[in-house]
């Protein structure tokens, strides 16, 4: 078995043709289920409350991956704050989330998700992600990097599975953060009687096409 193909395995990606064809530039495109983050309500409030899943309807992402040498990986993605948008369509169910969340509950819960007590548009008007290194490890990939939000740079690593052919690039994976790693602190109402739970659970599964030369 040749070098490139013995790496394109480890980092979990099928090998189908030489190192040599396949695009090392991708640029990624948006989509509702591509870039997530699962902000669920915590269990042990007195209150009830709902799960909900904050996705950006656009942002900018370019991957460079060489499948013969996954450690010279490079990612990056951005989008601003204003275009998260609360449970897309067909992203409750993706998540088992039960029922659907009626468009003006949507409203309420993304202005306060961007406003000044939680991600704070006005202030910190981006989020973004920059990697630092990509790992082999057994069934993908560990990518580590700095996650930029509400005014702090916060290192994070995803066990990413990537595939990659001559037209398509494809990696998921997810990691966790909590909201104090952020320099926030959950929602909470009717006096902390109703509050989401400190975890953030962030949901990728980002897919591309080679960048244009």
């Amino acid at each position: 078995m040749s070098t490139w193909m013995l790496m394109a395995l480890i980092a979990g990606n099928t090998p189908a043709m030489a190192s040599d064809d396949v695009p090392t530039s991708w640029t990624l495109s948006p989509s509702p289920t591509a870039l997530q983050v699962l902000v669920t309500y915590d269990r042990k409030a007195l209150m009830k409350g709902h799960d909900h899943v904050l996705a950006p309807e656009r942002f900018t992402g370019t991957v460079t991956w060489d499948v013969s040498d996954v450690s010279t990986c490079a990612v990056n993605l951005s989008f601003p704050v204003t275009a998260l948008r609360v449970d897309p369509a067909g992203t409750r169910a993706q998540h088992g989330y039960e029922g659907a969340t009626p468009d003006g509950d949507k409203a309420k819960i993304r202005a306060n998700a961007i406003g000044k007590q939680q991600l704070d548009a006005s202030s910190y008007p981006s989020i973004g992600f920059t990697s630092t290194s990509c790992t082999p490890q057994s069934g993908g990939t560990l990518v580590r990097g700095h996650l930029t939000a509400h005014g702090v740079k916060v290192p994070v690593e995803a066990a990413m599975k990537v595939s990659v052919t001559q037209d398509t690039f494809r990696a998921t994976g997810r990691f966790q953060l909590s909201h104090a790693d952020l320099g926030m602190k959950p929602y909470t109402a009717v006096m902390g009687a109703l509050r989401n739970a400190p975890q953030l659970t962030f949901h990728i599964d980002v897919s591309g096409t080679p960048t244009p030369r």
